[in-house]
């Protein structure tokens, strides 16, 4: 193990020294992992109608980069593979070089699981202050490669820059808020115990939805739209050296920082979802989760034929079984490959119409805003400005900001607001940020 270790060190050691443009595929480390590694099942026999998924892994080939077919080719494709899922799906995919996506259940709360390392490697990076010690490099290992929770709430607190992993969680989160990703926090670090005298959960655009649940872990939470989200923003600050990471924190991260972080995601060695589906030589920088009920993984796909993010969680209540959802992902990812890199993937196949859109709701004209910036107090919304207390909003609560012109009074602009509970009253806004939809 420890010579393993060693190796893996090596490895990243003189990967951070590599002056590249983009990842290349790593030799994925031979670890042996702490619990035991799911069997593989076996690809599902039946294959969408709308594809002609093989039923081996493709093999990467030289492809000629062009314009890949329409998105709804992809989507009908992969609405069809999860129609024989009994439970809750959702899925986004973006393709990275025309910023087009497809998606399905995007903003509903997830479990955190291990996705929520995702954020926790932003933040390392984030507060080093060059590139890691021998050490920082052993737990950003851990956390990737083997998903060590341990390894992760230590990262925790590196981020404090103290040993308090729950200051470090509440780091991550208000970096979540800032960076606008509103459904993912820590509210407890991974495997620990509640902390008595502080807020043990958020309450979150997604959590707050009466219409659909699955009754995630509210300790930590995410959803595949914030995690497609945050790896949109890994790619942009690593391969295009911009982007909201490097806007938000232009002294903190850098493009060669994020590259890293797009190596270390290649590590993933503990279980296999996704990434069963892609050539052995496609590098593919994820990370994977899963509890009893709830299975995750998403990340980047460098393709010959093009870059794409892929983010995929499958719910069933009470337990879900690894044979029903490991083909699953495995053939969405088959078909997001394909779909990328195989030009007559769809041949002789019409151009499914566009999805029916969901009835309008509410006031779709209305402008809506975010409370933040409280300082986890709370924004508190009053019947008149400066008036009698409504309630209390935690950071993350949906307003919608009424036609009423704003009024000034104590120093604030007050606006006229409802909340996602039907609730009227006045809000200042200094605690909230308009939400570009």
């Amino acid at each position: 193990m420890h010579f393993r270790l060693f190796s893996i060190l090596l490895l990243l050691l003189l990967v951070s020294c590599a002056a590249e443009n983009r990842p290349t595929a790593v030799s994925s480390p031979q670890i042996t992992p702490t619990q035991t590694r799911p069997a593989a099942p076996a690809s599902p026999t039946q294959t969408p109608a709308v594809t002609d998924v093989p039923t081996s892994t493709p093999q990467a080939t030289a492809v000629t980069k062009q314009s890949p077919p329409n998105l709804r080719y992809l989507q009908a494709a992969i609405e069809e593979t999860l129609s024989r899922f009994d439970g809750l799906s959702s899925y986004v995919v973006v393709d990275l070089d025309t910023g087009q996506r497809i998606a399905r259940n995007e903003d509903v709360a997830l479990a955190g699981m291990s996705l929520v390392k995702v954020p926790i490697l932003i933040n390392t990076y984030r507060v080093l202050d060059g590139p890691p010690n021998i050490e920082q490099t052993k737990l950003i290992t851990e956390t990737t490669a083997l998903s060590s929770n341990f390894a992760a709430n230590l990262l925790l607190q590196t981020i404090a820059g103290k040993p308090d992993a729950y200051a470090g969680a509440d780091i991550v989160s208000q970096s979540m808020r800032d960076l606008g990703v509103y459904n993912t926090f820590i509210a407890v670090p991974i495997d620990a115990d509640p902390r008595e005298g502080r807020l043990n959960t958020v309450l979150t655009p997604a959590n707050r939805r009466t219409d659909i649940t699955t009754h995630a872990d509210p300790f930590r939470q995410t959803t595949t739209g914030d995690l497609a989200q945050l790896f949109q923003m890994i790619y942009d600050c690593a391969e295009r050296g911009g982007g909201p990471l490097r806007r938000m924190y232009p002294d903190q991260l850098t493009a060669g920082e994020c590259r890293d972080m797009l190596q270390m995601l290649q590590l993933n060695e503990l279980a296999t979802l996704l990434e069963n589906g892609l050539p052995e030589d496609v590098p593919f920088s994820h990370k994977v989760g899963w509890i009893d009920d709830t299975h995750g993984d998403g990340g980047i796909l460098f393709s010959p034929g093009g870059d794409a993010i892929l983010v995929m969680a499958l719910y069933a209540p009470s337990w879900l079984e690894w044979e029903k959802s490991a083909p699953l992902f495995e053939l969405v990812a088959r078909q997001t490959y394909l779909h990328f890199n195989k030009a007559d993937v769809y041949a002789g196949v019409e151009l499914p119409p566009e999805p029916a859109l969901a009835p309008a709701t509410g006031t779709p004209d209305l402008p809506h805003a975010i409370v933040s910036h409280t300082q986890g107090i709370g924004l508190t919304v009053r019947e008149t400005p400066g008036g009698p207390e409504v309630a209390i909003y935690p950071e993350g609560t949906v307003l919608t900001l009424l036609a009423e012109e704003p009024v000034e009074h104590n120093g604030f602009q007050w606006y006229r607001v409802r909340t996602q509970d039907g609730e009227l009253g006045w809000a200042a806004d200094d605690y909230f940020t308009l939400w570009e939809e």
